[in-house]
């Protein structure tokens, strides 16, 4: 069923709700989506596209580096991006999945207006970053480390003056958090997928340990480590909430399942979702302005946007006109203007 044909489904159930004298209230009422655009791209694509709620192009970019990873819309409405170069897509952690190489600052015109690369045998950036604001951002970077005589991918957390591209601040998951792989640990012991920043702390996702920890960043040390009770698993795209609990895409939360938790600080399930959605890998998950959310299933390239309640405002999945690449989407975010 495509958008428009639900929307008028939709639609017609909110007229006949309203319309019956019979019923004595109703809690609420099908609506259409939020005012915004959606922030997305296909992995491995050149093309970033803005587009309304009907699936129309509002802006779109180009780079001449593939998609890998988050993209976002910075506090001027540039784009910033993670990009794959070819040196991180041969390299040491080309099997990683979401490596990246590169971010960078696209202005209106697609024109480069910033970038940093990190990208060598040595270390890489990889799936997620976080601005924080007009001159600096937080990255995830894997970097090789021999611990116990093995070689592993630790996990780094850079903070990045992007005046100079200077580290003005960094994180080790094994020196600070004093996370350490152990005998039968992979390479990518943690596998870090997403980061946030809020208030003095930092919030990583830790695909790997099914985890998410909750990092001072004062202090490095990690103060809280989630795991919804012991049901992450495969999680992506974790978030700080403006009223402190912290969102997070759950993958695999049954079998051919994926679900929506907010989890409370002290790892109580708040609210959650689910539906007929499933993505066993990338995928994410935000809070919108007005209440709703909005998921992306990422395997399924689908996007849909539910109420507090559960109901459902906004199914939709992009046409994908690139055959070369894949048709998977690593996360989205909606904006109320641009």
């Amino acid at each position: 069923m495509n958008y428009l044909n639900k929307l008028i489904i939709l639609t017609s159930c909110a007229l006949f709700f309203t319309c019956d004298s019979d019923m004595d209230t109703v809690e609420e009422l099908v609506t259409a989506p939020s005012d915004g655009y959606v922030l997305y791209a296909f992995m491995g694509d050149t093309t970033i596209h803005l587009i309304d709620t009907l699936g129309n192009d509002v802006k779109t970019w180009t780079s001449s580096n593939r998609t890998s990873g988050a993209a976002y819309l910075s506090k001027t409405n540039n784009l910033l991006r993670l990009g794959a170069t070819p040196e991180a897509n041969t390299g040491v952690f080309s099997g990683g999945g979401a490596v990246g190489g590169l971010i960078e600052e696209l202005n209106s015109d697609s024109d480069v207006v910033w970038s940093i690369r990190k990208e060598d045998s040595e270390a890489t950036f990889h799936h997620d970053f976080k601005e924080i604001d007009a001159q600096s951002i937080v990255a995830l970077s894997w970097e090789l480390v021999n611990y116990n005589g093995n070689i592993y991918w630790n996990e780094n957390i850079l903070w990045i003056d992007k005046t100079s591209n200077e580290v003005i601040w960094s994180w080790s998951a094994i020196d600070d958090g004093e996370l350490t792989p152990n005998a039968t640990s992979q390479k990518d012991f943690l596998h870090f997928n997403a980061v946030d920043y809020k208030d003095g702390e930092i919030l990583v996702s830790s695909r790997s340990q099914k985890s998410l920890y909750i990092i001072n960043k004062e202090s490095k040390t990690i103060t809280a480590s989630l795991t919804a009770n012991g049901s992450l698993s495969g999680q992506h795209d974790a978030t700080f909430l403006e009223n402190g609990n912290i969102l997070v895409f759950n993958n695999n939360a049954g079998p051919n399942a994926s679900e929506v938790l907010e989890l409370s600080r002290s790892d109580e399930i708040a609210w959650s979702y689910s539906n007929d959605f499933y993505s066993n890998h990338i995928s994410g998950v935000s809070r919108l302005d007005n209440g709703n959310t909005i998921i992306c299933s990422g395997v399924e390239a689908r996007f849909i946007e539910v109420t507090e309640s559960g109901q459902e405002v906004w199914d939709f999945i992009p046409e994908h006109t690139v055959t070369f690449n894949s048709e998977e989407i690593f996360k989205i975010r909606k904006y109320t203007s641009y």
